[in-house]
């Protein structure tokens, strides 16, 4: 349990620097998306978003299900690819 706990931290710390690069950058896709969601909830809501995912995920983890673990590694992977996508695209 303890390992997936650091497991899921050490992923969620590279979810959070994926994150804050996505919205930092200037791109026209990442701002289409996030621009009518932050009018509507504010600037911030999408680190909330991201947190709670992180928390649910280390909470499940503290039961003992090993599916956390599992679903939080896929969610980084994912993350991981839309990331790499978006940074080496040309417009």
């Amino acid at each position: 349990m303890v390992i997936a706990l650091i497991a899921i931290f050490c992923a969620g710390v590279g979810n959070f620097a994926m994150h804050r690069a996505f919205m930092e950058s200037d791109d026209p896709l990442i701002q289409q998306m996030v621009k009518p969601l932050a009018d509507k909830a504010g600037p911030h809501i999408t680190y909330i978003f991201e947190f709670l995912l992180l928390v649910g995920a280390m909470a499940i983890a503290t039961r003992g299900w090993f599916t956390a673990l599992m679903l939080y590694g896929l969610y980084t992977m994912f993350n991981a690819m839309a990331f790499s996508w978006i940074m080496q695209r040309r417009d």
